[in-house]
């Protein structure tokens, strides 16, 4: 509140922009623990696949823009369908996106799509791939255990993809990481059908 009707120019702004930005990585560290403590699965129905992935990015769509990050879909999951929480689903598609475009902070490409899985007949998958720096061989291994991150103190909590791991775990489907130094890095989360 105070951030909005502060004047530029005052020597608090800046002290009040530190105090807004680390109230909202804590409220972001809290929503985190809380849903990965979570393992409910009452919540669960069925839906289709693609109206989770165009919810989803609606919410990542203004992020990359504000970075110089395009969206590419490729595969909008139209009569995929999927048992499941609709917006766990959802979470992993932002987290994983949100991923992809701190990957490239000079600008880049994240295509985003769901279609049927070239792997698993009958199954679904979702892919995220970006044209960021890619992982370092070294550290894959744990890029999904809680708390591991790769970014400066303050910028990530390292609980996103061990919550997308979780939640790709709780739907009974997998999830897979290709990446290439200097190429970019896809995600491929692999989803059983509604049955």
């Amino acid at each position: 509140s105070l951030t909005k009707r502060i004047k530029e120019g005052d020597p608090f702004v800046l002290p009040l922009q530190h105090i807004e930005r680390e109230a909202l990585r804590c409220k972001a560290l809290v929503t985190n623990i809380l849903a990965f403590s979570r393992q409910d699965s009452k919540t669960f129905q069925v839906f289709e696949l693609g109206k989770a992935l165009e919810s989803a990015l609606l919410l990542v769509e203004a992020q990359a823009r504000i970075r110089s990050v395009i969206i590419r879909r490729k595969g909008d999951g139209t009569g995929l369908r999927v048992h499941g929480d609709l917006n766990q689903i959802q979470q992993v598609i932002i987290n994983l996106c949100s991923n992809a475009i701190d990957a490239m902070p000079g600008g880049g490409t994240l295509s985003v799509g769901a279609a049927p899985s070239a792997d698993k007949p009958g199954f679904a998958e979702l892919r995220v791939a970006d044209t960021g720096s890619g992982i370092p061989e070294d550290i894959r291994s744990k890029i999904f255990e809680p708390f591991f991150t790769t970014k400066e103190a303050g910028k990530g909590t390292g609980l996103g993809l061990a919550l997308v791991a979780e939640i790709v775990a709780r739907h009974n489907g997998t999830i897979a990481c290709e990446s290439e130094l200097g190429k970019g890095t896809t995600f491929r989360v692999t989803l059983p059908p509604a049955s």
